[in-house]
């Protein structure tokens, strides 16, 4: 009797704790914040009280004071956004679940919620003659669309069985002249060289995050020619404590700190960054799970047909840091324009606009779809909800912002123009 009740009383503390984990991961929620410089930083919400937020972006907790932000919302998914909105409605309130499988299905493009909603409706008002037409309605752009969720909706008489006709031969020219002309632009030739070590290491400096304390080493002749070279210009040493302490105490990302400041520009290369950035490593694991995967390959932006912009996927002799970095350059230098207006690639100020994510939603979807290509699947199922979407935004908003000039010579094995903009100089690193 005892150890029943002692089983009892740890599955009931099993039970509690596993609501526990249940409701946290219900509550997680993203938020954004617009800095008082103006930048937007979106992650997923860890904290916030009246001194601080702190948000994780991609994978990193970051500390906000309250007093370097302009404003603070919530961003609620979509799932989370209709649960609230279907709380506050009756199951007998017919007008407003109406409206909102409608809002579901033209505002949202969520059509599994929509269509969920309308066979709730369906079977609760069997005689409203608005429910069965809008779920129609939702089947056919579900069809369209391509969704699996149309496997788990409700059986249907199917049509009388008739004998199959023999399908109609094509011709092998026929079809390699449609793959042909699905892909306007034209083939790239294959490149054969990659970014150079001091190229790569310049890309570090430019994007590395010096809140994170990374390792970075000067030479001492290059600080010394800083100082002697930028003596006139505010914040940097001028007497002899001040230029040792300089030298010799603080690290290098503190060095480099205040090089950003003075603007010195000739100087940054002098910098070496021992390891990678943090947004370099989250690029590695989008590199390689992705890009690779799908873009780079063979058959297709990494082949010789390549169309539009060439991606490596291999290099033989060459280290796999050349290739993952060569690809970055490639993909950060490349934009293109559609009714009069310029999409980048890695669209730093509006992540969401960035080609990289409007290439891999569905057609419907997406304000700039990537170019038809013969059994070509989109990525993003679930759209702007979709895990793999969600981390690289979260990635691309990590990113330095403004766009930083290298000032790298390279040929782009694309049909890309270098990105070129005026210099701001109240901009530390351009």
């Amino acid at each position: 009797m005892r150890i029943r009740h002692m089983f009892s009383r740890h599955c009931r503390a099993l039970a509690v704790f596993m609501l526990l984990i249940s409701c946290n991961m219900l509550m997680a929620v993203e938020a954004e914040i617009t800095l008082n410089n103006g930048k937007v930083i979106r992650g997923e919400l860890v904290s916030k009280n009246k001194d601080t937020v702190i948000l994780k972006v991609v994978g990193i907790e970051t500390r906000y004071d309250n007093a370097s932000i302009k404003s603070f919302k919530r961003i609620l998914t979509l799932n989370q956004e209709y649960q609230a909105k279907r709380e506050q409605l009756k199951d007998d309130d017919l007008e407003g679940r109406y409206q909102l499988a409608s809002w579901l299905y033209s505002e949202k493009k969520a059509y599994n919620q929509a269509e969920k909603e309308l066979l709730s409706l369906q079977k609760a008002f069997p005689k409203d003659t608005r429910v069965p037409l809008l779920l129609k309605i939702v089947h056919n752009k579900q069809t369209l669309q391509g969704n699996d969720s149309g496997k788990a909706r409700t059986k249907r008489i199917p049509p009388k069985t008739t004998r199959a006709k023999a399908p109609i031969k094509t011709p092998s020219h026929t079809k390699a002249t449609h793959a042909a002309t699905t892909y306007q632009s034209t083939v790239i030739p294959m490149p054969s060289e990659l970014l150079t070590e001091d190229q790569i290491n310049l890309m570090k400096v430019y994007e590395v995050n010096l809140n994170l304390e990374p390792r970075i080493r000067f030479k001492r002749t290059d600080l010394l020619d800083f100082l002697k070279n930028f003596i006139d210009v505010d914040g940097v040493p001028k007497n002899r404590d001040d230029r040792n302490y300089f030298l010799n105490k603080l690290d290098g990302y503190q060095q480099l700190d205040v090089i950003f400041k003075a603007k010195a520009r000739e100087f940054y290369s002098k910098a070496r960054v021992l390891g990678d950035p943090q947004v370099f490593k989250a690029f590695k694991t989008i590199h390689r799970t992705y890009i690779l995967n799908r873009c780079a390959t063979s058959a297709c932006h990494g082949g010789k047909k390549a169309r539009g912009i060439f991606l490596f996927n291999r290099r033989p002799g060459a280290r796999p840091d050349d290739v993952v970095y060569t690809n970055f350059y490639i993909l950060y230098s490349y934009n293109a324009s559609k009714s009069g207006k310029r999409y980048d690639m890695i669209d730093r100020v509006e992540p969401d606009r960035s080609m990289f994510l409007q290439f891999g939603m569905r057609a419907d979807d997406s304000v700039f779809p990537h170019p038809p290509v013969r059994n070509m699947l989109p990525i993003f199922l679930k759209g702007r909800d979709d895990a793999q979407y969600i981390m690289i935004r979260n990635w691309i908003q990590s990113l330095y912002s403004p766009t930083p000039k290298y000032g790298i010579n390279y040929a782009l094995p694309s049909s890309a123009k270098q990105i070129v903009e005026p210099v701001d100089t109240n901009v530390r690193r351009n």
